[in-house]
Parts: structure tokens; sequence; C-alpha cells
């Protein structure tokens, strides 16, 4: 017996090779000249296509004979890509938001400096996720882990306009969201590997990356439990305004990153009528793909147009 467990520990105890991150700069130039962020999804060095995005297409399939539902059943098990032209989003940020005709025309044409940091912050958080998922198999990281593959565009966007001072709350797929918020990368996966040199000391894991530096405020594990604290951050903004004890020519805002199935919770209609009646500086982010892990919107709620739920608030 003891040869035989002599010879286990001998055979687990092989060496795991190092997770490297990479950013991959030197096809930036290439994503640009094509056309930006979608072209790079089109083209062949964007990862293929994930069965579940195969299966996101429209079916028409048979019913069950005796079920007393018609011959043909269409089942779309996934949100649409979004075909938004920028003069319909002009005339909703002028008419909704009050944005100027001035405070728009920057926006008109995008450099290509702004290009490469999309990109850039699209294949960081991409190759980020997949040394997280690599690392994960080889039992480097334990406990739970959500990876946010497919969805790099999000903090794309929003990276060049969430400000260090701004208050940041994310749910438990929140690693891109850090990154996006000026996370340092490193510390996240010291995070992960639950190294002393990690955002929390190695205590949060993956679902509770939480950085001082940067005002990032954690995922939260229970679903819809980061939206209160999010109004309530936003809330002790607007009182250190009305107290003065704000910085000077204070633009702060808290901003919360909540998936659309999430949405669908009470604390939203409650956070948004709270922060409609006080008129607060917060940024609700719905991240809609049309599914809420394995529930689809549509089999949920009545309405799956979550930006609609703000209109009976008044909350745009």
């Amino acid at each position: 017996p003891s040869s035989r467990r002599r010879r286990r520990r001998v055979s687990g105890s092989r060496s795991k090779p190092p997770v490297h991150i990479i950013t991959m700069r030197a096809y930036v130039a290439l994503a640009v000249l094509a056309g930006g962020a979608d072209a790079f999804t089109r083209s062949a060095m964007a990862p293929r296509r994930s069965r579940t995005m195969m299966m996101s297409q429209t079916l028409k399939k048979p019913a069950a004979q005796g079920n007393g539902i018609g011959e043909n059943i269409d089942v779309e098990q996934m949100r649409p890509r979004l075909e938004v032209e920028w003069t319909q989003i002009k005339d909703d940020l002028k008419n909704v938001f009050g944005l100027t005709e001035e405070e728009l025309a920057k926006y008109d044409d995008i450099s290509k400096d702004d290009q490469m940091a999309g990109y850039e912050m699209m294949q960081m958080c991409r190759q980020f996720e997949n040394a997280c998922n690599q690392a994960y198999m080889q039992g480097n990281i334990r406990g739970f882990m959500h990876l946010d593959n497919g969805q790099e565009t999000i903090p794309a966007f929003v990276a060049d306009s969430i400000r260090k001072t701004d208050i940041k709350y994310s749910y438990y797929r929140e690693h891109t969201h850090a990154l996006a918020s000026g996370v340092d990368p490193k510390a996240i996966m010291a995070e992960l590997f639950a190294k002393e040199t990690g955002t929390c000391k190695g205590t949060g894991g993956s679902m509770h990356i939480y950085d001082k530096d940067t005002f990032f405020q954690g995922g939260w594990a229970l679903v819809c439990e980061q939206l209160p604290y999010a109004v309530g951050a936003a809330r002790s903004i607007l009182l250190d305004r009305k107290l003065g004890i704000a910085p000077p020519d204070d633009d702060r805002m808290a901003i919360v990153f909540v998936g659309e199935g999430g949405a669908q919770n009470g604390r939203m209609a409650e956070c948004l009528n709270a922060a409609a009646k006080e008129n607060l500086p917060i940024l609700f982010l719905v991240i809609d793909n049309g599914r809420a892990i394995n529930t689809y919107t549509m089999d949920v709620a009545t309405n799956s147009d979550v930006f609609a739920q703000g209109a009976p608030t008044v909350f745009p």
C-alpha cells in the first residue's frame, strides 16, 4: 500500500506550465484598416463561433404530433445583433439626454488612436479570459469563475468614458469590467490565483475583485445585489456636493453593470425609482445578450426591451 501511495504522489507532482496574458498588438493595424471591431469579429483572427452562437439563429422545427401546437415553432435563442444608425443615436442623445450639437459633433469621426485603444482593450479582455480559462482547467484557479468571452466590445466601449474617480459596481462576471475601469490586470490575475498580491490579497477570488485606487467596488455574487449599493454611492456623491466637501467641479458618477436577467429583479424597479426621484448621478449599464445564463429573457419577461424599464420613472 505504501508503494502505491508513493507512486501516486510522484505521478501527481508534475509541474504545471505558467499562464501568460498576451495582448496581440501586432494585429491592431489590420483591424483598423478592416473597419474596426465588427470587421475583427468576422475575420479569421477572431475565435471560432461557439456552439451557443451557432444556435442563436432563428430555427424552424416541426412540433411533436398531438401537442395542439401549430406545424412550426419559431425559436429565437439569443438576442439578434442591434442595427442602429449613428443618426438615430445622435437624436436620442440630443432629445433624451440633452447633449448639444457641438458636443455631438466631436463623435462624428473616430480617430485611429481611439480605434486602436478600443481594439487593444478588446484583445486584452479576450486574452485575459482565455488565460483564466486555461488556468482553471489546469487547476490553478479554484472556486466559482464566470468568464466574459464574446462580450469584449462592452468594456472597450466604456473604457474611455469611465473615469478613475467614478464609483463602479459590477456582478460576478466582472473581470473585464475591472479591466475597463483601470484595475491592474496582474493584480486581478493574482487574486484569481489566491495570491497575496491580488486585489483582495487572494481572499475574494473571481467574483469579488475590489480596487480602492480606481473606486472599483467589486463584483457581487448574488443577482442584482450590486444595484442598491450603487444607488447609495450615487447618493453619497450628491450629498458631498450639498455639504460642500466634493472636489471642485465634481462630475463623478456611479456606474453599475447588470445583466438583462438581473434587470428583471425587483431591485431594478426600486433603484430606478429612487435614482429618478432624487436625480442621482448614476448610469445603469445593462448588458443584454438575451439570456440569463440558461434562461431566455422572452421566457420570463413580458417586455424583453430592458431599456424601456426607465420610461415609467422618467429615467433615460
